[in-house]
C-alpha cells in the first residue's frame, strides 16, 4: 500500500470543514460588497438574475437528472430490492471474479483479497478468483491470504502474470484463464481493480439485483473514495463520486447507465466468458473520419459497457451498496494531478461516446442517446459565462468579474448542495470544486474532442507514442473552434458594443434607455 491504511481517510476533519465554510461565506460577502449599486437594484439586474435560454436549458437538464436520481433512489430501487431479496433462486450462486493488481504492494493485496474472499464465502461459500498480478511475490502473498481465510478450499484461486503492456491485455488474459477454469452459466461475475476494498456483504446485496431481473446483463455500484492526501484532494474525489452517484441513478431509471466502472462492476458469467467480450476489450477500435483508425488504450470500462448494450442487455446501478476505492493523487500538485486524471477520463468519455452514438437511439434508448448527444454540446456551455463576463470586464468594467464570481458562488453552492442532498455527502469546498471541475472539464473535453488519439496510462507508463501525440491539423482545428466560440459569444451577447446596459455606474439605466439621456 502507498502508506499506512490510516492515511486513507473517508472524510476530512470537521474543524477544517468549519474553516472552509467560514472562508466561503466571507468570499460571498466580499463579492457583494464589490458590486456597483445598480447591480443590486430590483428589476435592473437582468444579467445577474436572468439565466436566459442557455442557462435555462442547462439548469433544467441538470435539475431533471436530479429529480430522476431522487425518484430512482427513493422510490424505484427500493421496490427492485424488495422483489430481488424475496426471490430464493438468486442466492448461493457460484461467484467468478477477475482482479487486476499491478504493483499494489503487500499491504494492499492482503486487504483487497482478504475482503474479497470473505465476501464470496459470505454470499455462497464457493467461487473462482483469477488474479492478474505483477510478480511471483504477489502470487505467494495472495495464495497465503487465500489459505488463511478459505480453509475448506471452496474458492478456486488462479493467477495470470501481467507484462505491463496495459490493462486491456491483462484483463483479456485473465478472462481467458477464467474460461479455461470453467464457471457455471448465469452466475454473478465481477471485474475489479486491485486497489478496491469490497464492503462486507457487497456481493450478497448486488448479485440478487442482477440475477432477479432477466433483462439486466451487468451493474455497477456506489464508490466511496478513501483518499491519501490533503482536504482539497479528498473532497475533489468525494465530489466526483457524489456527482457520479446522481448521474448513475438518473441513467438507471432508463436501464442504461453510461459506463461499467472499472473499479468494480458485476456481469452475468455468460458475458464474461464469451470469447468475443474479451476480444473486443483487447482490440477496441475507433474509426475517426480525420485521424483514421484509433486503437483504444484506456477506457476499458466504456468498451465493456458498449459490448453489453450492443447485445441488448440492460445495465443498472445499485445505489445503496458501495465499494471503497483507495485513492491518492500522483504528487505533482493538485492542479497538475487532477488535470492529468481528467484528461484520461474525459478522453475515454469522448472516444467511447462517439462510438456508442453509432448504435442509434433505438438500441441505446432515446434518453441515453440524448445524454450522449448532450455530452458533445455541454463541453462548450460552461465556458459561455466565463468568456462573456471576462470580455465585459475587459471592454467595459472590471466589476463584471465580481458579478461573475458571485454568480458562480451562489449557483454552485446551490448545485453542489442538491448533489450532496441526493448523494448524502457534502463539504464547503464542493461549490468551488464544482466550478473548477466544470471549467477544467470543459477545456479538456474540447481538447480531447479535437485530439481523440491522445491517450496514455500513467501507472504502467504505456501510451504516449508518436501516434498518440497532438497533430498539427488537430491544433489548427482546435484554435479555429475556440476562436469561433469566442466570436459567437461576442455576437450573441453584443458585449463589444457601447450599449448602456454594460454601464454599471449609471444610476437609472431605464430612464436613459427610454429618454435617451
Amino acid at each position: 500500500m502507498a502508506g499506512d491504511a490510516d492515511t486513507f481517510l473517508r472524510r476530512s476533519p470537521r474543524g477544517e470543514a468549519v474553516l472552509w465554510a467560514a472562508g466561503w461565506l466571507a468570499l460571498i460577502v466580499w463579492l457583494v460588497g464589490l458590486l456597483p449599486a445598480r447591480t443590486l437594484t430590483p428589476g435592473d439586474a437582468a444579467f445577474l438574475a436572468t439565466m436566459g435560454f442557455l442557462g435555462l436549458w442547462r439548469w433544467s437538464w441538470g435539475g431533471f437528472h436530479m429529480l430522476r436520481a431522487w425518484f430512482y433512489t427513493r422510490r424505484v430501487f427500493p421496490m427492485i430490492r424488495r422483489a430481488a431479496e424475496a426471490d430464493p433462486s438468486v442466492r448461493g450462486r457460484h461467484v467468478a471474479v477477475v482482479v487486476l493488481s499491478w504493483k499494489m504492494g503487500d499491504a494492499m493485496n492482503a486487504a483487497v483479497y482478504g475482503n474479497l474472499f470473505r465476501d464470496i464465502l459470505d454470499y455462497s461459500g464457493h467461487g473462482t478468483v483469477v488474479a492478474a498480478v505483477s510478480s511471483d511475490e504477489d502470487m505467494a502473498l495472495i495464495a497465503h491470504v487465500h489459505r488463511s481465510i478459505d480453509r475448506a478450499g471452496t474458492i478456486r484461486l488462479a493467477f495470470t502474470l501481467q507484462d505491463g503492456s496495459g490493462k486491456r491485455s491483462a484483463m483479456a488474459d485473465a478472462l481467458a484463464r477464467l474460461r479455461e477454469l470453467g464457471v457455471p452459466p448465469d452466475c454473478p461475475g465481477i471485474l475489479m481493480d486491485g486497489d478496491t476494498l469490497v464492503e462486507p456483504g457487497a456481493i450478497a446485496r448486488t448479485a440478487p439485483i442482477l440475477l432477479h431481473q432477466p433483462r439486466v446483463g451487468a451493474l455497477t455500484i456506489d464508490n466511496t473514495p478513501l483518499v491519501q492526501g490533503g482536504t482539497p484532494d479528498r473532497e475533489w474525489y468525494r465530489l466526483r463520486m457524489a456527482q457520479r452517484h446522481v448521474y448513475m441513478a438518473s441513467m438507471a431509471l432508463s436501464g442504461r447507465v453510461l459506463v461499467l466502472t472499472g473499479r468494480w462492476s458485476m456481469f452475468r458469467s455468460q458475458i464474461l466468458t464469451d470469447p468475443n467480450f474479451a476480444a473486443n476489450l483487447l482490440q477496441d477500435v475507433l474509426h475517426h473520419p480525420r485521424l483514421g483508425r484509433i486503437t483504444m488504450l484506456t477506457g476499458d470500462d466504456k468498451s465493456t459497457w458498449r459490448w453489453v448494450v450492443e447485445r441488448g442487455w440492460d445495465i443498472t446501478y445499485v445505489p445503496d451498496t458501495s465499494i471503497f476505492c483507495l485513492e491518492s493523487l500522483p504528487g505533482k500538485g493538485f492542479f497538475a494531478d487532477t488535470w492529468g486524471l481528467q484528461k484520461r477520463w474525459f478522453g475515454n468519455m469522448v472516444r467511447g461516446g462517439s462510438k456508442a452514438l453509432k448504435l442509434g437511439p433505438r438500441r441505446l434508448g432515446h434518453f441515453t442517446y440524448a445524454c450522449l448527444l448532450d455530452q458533445k454540446v455541454s463541453m462548450w456551455t460552461p465556458l459561455f459565462g466565463l468568456v462573456f463576463f471576462g470580455l465585459a470586464a475587459l471592454f467595459h468594467d472590471p466589476a463584471f468579474l465580481a458579478i461573475y464570481f458571485l454568480w458562480v458562488a451562489l449557483t454552485r453552492t446551490l448545485h453542489s448542495g442538491l448533489v450532496g442532498l441526493i448523494a448524502g455527502r457534502w463539504h464547503p469546498l464542493f461549490p468551488a470544486l464544482t466550478w473548477f471541475g466544470q471549467m477544467s472539464g470543459a477545456a479538456l473535453k474540447i481538447f480531447v474532442s479535437h485530439n481523440p488519439n491522445v491517450q496514455k496510462w500513467t501507472r504502467q507508463n504505456t501510451g504516449g507514442s508518436r501516434d498518440a501525440l497532438p497533430r498539427a491539423d488537430s491544433k489548427i482545428l482546435l484554435l479555429a473552434s475556440v476562436s469561433a466560440f469566442v466570436a459567437a459569444v461576442v455576437i450573441l451577447s453584443n458585449v463589444a458594443s457601447n450599449s448602456l446596459r454594460f454601464d454599471l455606474q449609471a444610476e437609472d439605466i431605464r430612464a436613459e434607455l427610454i429618454h435617451g439621456f
